[in-house]
């Protein structure tokens, strides 16, 4: 008999899980039609997939993981671009989030202060993008937000931070990024709204090169102008409708340096 309760203790041990985290899964598929100047292609517009996960650690804290993958819808197969999609495990709570693995760096809080999310990318914009390898800091300071990243594939190789503050509609962000054995990144920025219209710009710099951009948003059209060391750039983008998490949007592009190209794309964010 005690051996028999010994046994059901064990496998009544072993079933039960250690611990029951939250687990979700989203994306977003994404085809488009392209034009680049001269062809017309049907390609794949930078789909992707997440599983998100969290577990309450108790006393305000709670542990979470992102793993997101690159699709190319296309040609129906996962993507092996490394560093090009989120993938972190972190840890928050009051006193903010500290996310670690490949992820955002703190520059694109200042740079999506007017970016649109073009296919085309932001305008001007000369910031580090994602990192690999790499520890964020999200939190507040009394009435500033405060963001900073560290990079540490070798010894310390870029270290980040940028302020946000809110005032109403009006949101402004500036921020300055370290790099090891390359020029330094500065940039400042803002965005507010008025009523249907919304209103964004920013200016950043390494070394001697300098970029901006602005944009005006509203009845579906996002429209956005900037440069790059005096080389300009132009997008108009439409969205023709959006329901249920899906939209369909055209956007065209036209600079210095590239001929006038444009797509439209079909997405759906579930």
């Amino acid at each position: 008999m005690q051996k028999k309760l010994f046994a059901i203790a064990v496998a009544g041990i072993l079933a039960a899980p250690a611990a029951i985290a939250e687990v979700s899964i989203s994306g977003s598929t994404r085809m488009m039609v392209q034009y680049d100047g001269s062809e017309i292609s049907l390609t794949d517009g930078w789909s992707r997939l997440r599983f998100n996960a969290s577990n309450d650690l108790g006393n305000g804290q709670s542990v979470f993981a992102k793993h997101e993958f690159g699709v190319n819808v296309g040609k129906g197969h996962i993507k092996a671009t490394p560093g090009q999609r989120i993938t972190v495990i972190g840890l928050k709570g009051d006193w903010g989030s500290l996310a670690l693995g490949s992820q955002w760096d703190t520059g694109t809080k200042v740079i999506w202060k007017s970016c649109p999310h073009w296919n085309f990318g932001c305008i001007g914009g000369m910031n580090n993008g994602r990192m690999q390898n790499s520890a964020r800091y999200d939190g507040q300071i009394g009435p500033f937000g405060i963001a900073a990243d560290v990079v540490a594939e070798s010894d310390i190789d870029q270290a980040g931070v940028v302020l946000t503050y809110d005032i109403g509609s009006l949101s402004l962000a500036g921020g300055y990024e370290s790099r090891d054995g390359a020029d330094n990144w500065s940039g400042i920025g803002g965005s507010m709204s008025l009523g249907d219209i919304g209103l964004g710009a920013y200016f950043n710099e390494v070394g001697t090169d300098d970029g901006w951009s602005a944009t005006v948003s509203m009845m579906g059209f996002d429209i956005q102008t900037g440069a790059k060391n005096s080389s300009s750039t132009h997008n108009i983008g439409y969205t023709a409708w959006s329901s249920g998490g899906a939209k369909f949007r055209v956007e065209v592009s036209d600079g210095d340096t590239a001929d006038t190209s444009g797509v439209g794309i079909l997405r759906f964010d579930y």
